[in-house]
């Protein structure tokens, strides 16, 4: 038996440690840590919690505002699209991470497909004659699916935009 092996270890000595003097132990934290960071950010959910409620309130009423200048629903759709993917690469780029980039891209992606895709907008579900609750399950899973494909998309792009600025 070797050090490393009596020390249950794959290090380059006895003591466990590699070539660099940094013992696995403290890769294998550093790599866990640069995994919570990506994933967690360094910004923490709050923010995206509530740029979550504020984008679905505003993307929902969007399309009362943008109707009365002659705007159509599809245009409308697109732009709120743009301009949340536009936002959660930011936001990941100032030290979101991809979840709480997903959670900032739900409320807007869930605002615009539930206005699009739901009931009659400002109907009450279960108020007599109101659509069933799957009318509005099926646009809010949508824009969760989307949420996360954006959400982690725009991690992706903020994690290299905030390399390059970086490294400038």
């Amino acid at each position: 038996m070797t050090g490393g092996d009596a020390t249950g270890t794959t290090g380059d000595d006895a003591t466990g440690t590699t070539g660099e003097g940094r013992t696995e132990g403290d890769a294998a934290a550093s790599r866990r840590a640069t995994l919570r960071r990506t994933l967690l950010g360094e910004s923490g959910f709050e923010r995206a919690a509530v740029w979550c409620g504020v984008g679905f309130a505003l993307s929902y009423v969007a399309f009362d505002a943008t109707a009365a200048v002659g705007v159509s629903d599809a245009g409308t759709t697109g732009a709120l699209a743009a301009v949340t993917a536009v936002g959660a690469v930011a936001f990941a780029a100032a030290g979101g991470g991809a979840l709480p980039a997903m959670l900032l891209a739900y409320g807007p992606f869930a605002g615009t497909l539930l206005r699009g895709l739901g009931p009659e907008p400002y109907v009450l579900p279960f108020a007599a004659g109101g659509p069933a609750a799957a009318a509005f399950t099926a646009p809010l899973a949508l824009a969760g699916a989307v949420a996360v494909a954006v959400g982690a998309a725009s991690a992706v792009v903020g994690s290299l935009l905030d390399r390059i600025a970086a490294s400038r």
